[in-house]
């Protein structure tokens, strides 16, 4: 039973360890790319999902208010990116509350 215990804290730390190193690893590559001519091109098409796509990353929560990066793109991935590892963190924390008997 205690073996069961301290692997646990372990395999905690080891996932956020990797966690954090791939959201640091994706930030270096959109801050090497950002700018760039190697900025990824997105097709608007005129279809309905492109349509969405083009009116959530124009709007004002990716072009004014989260803008770390030039391209809005980035803008939103990152945020996703940081709403997971928020929403990750957030359940652990209630887990190491309330731990299983």
């Amino acid at each position: 039973m205690t073996s069961t215990e301290k692997t646990r804290p372990m395999n905690l730390a080891k996932r956020w360890m990797i966690t954090i190193g791939i959201f640091l690893i994706v930030q270096l590559i959109f801050i090497a790319v950002d700018g760039t001519f190697l900025e990824p091109n997105i097709n608007d098409s005129g279809n309905l999902f492109a349509r969405i796509g083009r009116w959530i990353l124009d709007s004002k929560l990716f072009t004014e208010w989260i803008t770390p990066y030039s391209f809005s793109f980035f803008n939103m991935f990152m945020t996703i990116h940081v709403i997971a590892i928020l929403i990750q963190a957030v359940q652990d924390i209630i887990s190491s509350m309330f731990p299983k008997k």
